[in-house]
């Protein structure tokens, strides 16, 4: 087991979540290196199936996917991100993630060498504030109300 493994191992005991390492490469590609366990537990997928894919965003529910490039953007500049997405599982289950990311600047390189993170599975909190914004967003205007009459 390497550092990488080691560590996010122990990280991901204390989260529900996964972590994982991305090494991006010269041409911009996105090359998993490492990934806790609970990824197999949220998502269905084995670690090696998923990065022989090709690529990670076919895991992302589509209307998401600009919700993850635009932190994939972010990453690239050099900002640490949060964002939250679904995911569409091996099971064909929506499950939400919130996904904090950091980028690795490489200064040899002149640019992002690495992305370090961890996604939380926040499908359970977004089930039951979901309906809250609904039932909200349903509910008469009181003001507007008050000004018709």
């Amino acid at each position: 087991m390497n550092f990488f493994e080691e560590y996010y191992r122990s990280v991901s005991k204390r989260i529900s979540g996964f972590a994982y390492a991305f090494r991006v490469e010269s041409n911009g590609a996105f090359v998993c290196e490492c990934v806790t366990e609970t990824f197999v537990h949220i998502t269905g997928y084995p670690f090696e199936g998923v990065n022989a894919q090709g690529h990670w965003l076919s895991l992302v529910y589509p209307n998401d996917i600009p919700i993850l490039e635009k932190q994939l953007d972010c990453l690239l500049s050099g900002q640490s991100n949060v964002s939250e997405f679904r995911i569409i599982t091996k099971s064909d289950e929506i499950r939400w993630l919130r996904n904090y990311a950091h980028p690795a600047w490489g200064e040899t390189q002149g640019r992002v060498i690495r992305i370090y993170g961890t996604a939380q599975d926040i499908t359970k909190q977004m089930q039951l504030e979901i309906p809250k914004i609904f039932r909200r967003d349903a509910l008469p205007d009181k003001k507007a109300s008050t000004d018709n009459r």
